[in-house]
């Protein structure tokens, strides 16, 4: 058996990934998504049994030069094919990762798969919500809605919100604006820089593959938008923000309508909200009050030089305070 990593992923990956998952984040062209978003180097490994590809690990590798992470991946990855073949492959992949340096890695599992355990790594969990599309009916969708959530959805459309998918890329800026002030709300750290946004735009958005949605109180005032990205049978709901001022007229019950009513029109399965800090109840509420489920991923880490993941935490710690988190998004800026 032969561990081999493509730089540049193509067609003999898309093929062997294709049998095992349908998720974006497992194709070839999310590879461009985290270089040109993220200035990451994809490494999508590879263990072959003859010259057939029987394991893989989709991942990118984020240089901070006296740092260097693989996530593996953005925001799903974890081990794709033949499971007999996974414990010989995680044992070639740490050689490779402490080969070439890496500081930490991160491997994420998918909701969409079957758990893999990594036995030598710490895993952290965060809840993953999923939405059951078939639980709605076509004909008349917010029937199948709570109570709270109809009264809440005829509020924005009482108060003169409505939807509109971006078509430029100026609003990929107007996104980002609504993304830094919902995470100075939440005292979050804003993690993904402009630079991300414009590549979702530019490697997805253009394709078709993804949309930023807002929600408009007139044709000139943004007051609150998500980031979808496509899968075959899901739709992703990774990012979003909003402008506080007008919550109060429920913007985002009026959002994820949108994207129920539109998922439901091109045949979609689930609506996956993507992971939540376990203790954010506040958020899991809003993902499970439409009636989905949640359940817990976890991401596995496993740090190869403990000194230098130390000190990169307690980074990450101060970029998460007040001060901290001011100081990123001035830079940021």
């Amino acid at each position: 058996m032969e561990l081999n990593v493509f730089e540049s992923p193509g067609q003999e990956w898309d093929e062997f990934a294709s049998r095992y998952t349908d998720l974006i984040f497992y194709q070839s062209f999310w590879s461009e998504v985290l270089r040109k978003g993220l200035g990451g180097q994809p490494l999508y490994f590879y263990l072959k049994e003859g010259r057939e590809i029987v394991a893989g690990l989709p991942g990118v590798l984020l240089n901070f030069k006296i740092f260097k992470i693989l996530y593996a991946s953005i925001p799903y990855g974890h081990f794709i094919g033949e499971r007999s073949y996974f414990p010989a492959f995680l044992e070639l992949l740490e050689k490779e990762f402490r080969r070439r340096g890496i500081d930490q890695a991160r491997i994420a599992e998918s909701p969409f798969s079957e758990s893999y355990p990594l036995e030598t790594f710490i895993p952290l969990a965060a809840r993953c919500t999923l939405l059951d599309l078939n639980r709605f009916s076509k004909e008349n969708v917010r029937e199948g809605y709570r109570s709270e959530v109809r009264r809440a959805i005829r509020k924005a459309e009482k108060n003169g919100l409505f939807i509109k998918r971006a078509g430029t890329r100026e609003e990929v800026e107007t996104f980002y604006r609504l993304y830094l002030s919902s995470m100075e709300r939440n005292r979050a750290m804003a993690k993904y820089p402009v630079q991300w946004f414009y590549g979702l735009f530019e490697v997805l958005v253009q394709q078709r593959k993804a949309d930023f949605l807002f929600a408009f109180k007139d044709p000139d005032q943004y007051v609150a938008g998500v980031f979808l990205i496509y899968s075959p049978t899901s739709v992703h709901y990774l990012h979003n923000g909003s402008d506080e001022t007008y919550l109060e007229s429920r913007p985002n019950d009026l959002i994820v309508d949108h994207i129920i009513q539109e998922g439901l029109k091109e045949g979609k399965a689930v609506l996956d909200f993507m992971g939540s800090d376990p203790k954010d109840l506040s958020l899991l509420r809003f993902k499970e009050k439409w009636g989905s489920q949640s359940k817990d991923i976890f991401t596995y880490v496993k740090n190869y030089h403990p000194l230098r993941c130390k000190v990169w935490e307690m980074g990450k710690r101060l970029a998460s305070s007040r001060i901290g988190n001011s100081l990123l998004r001035a830079i940021q800026k």
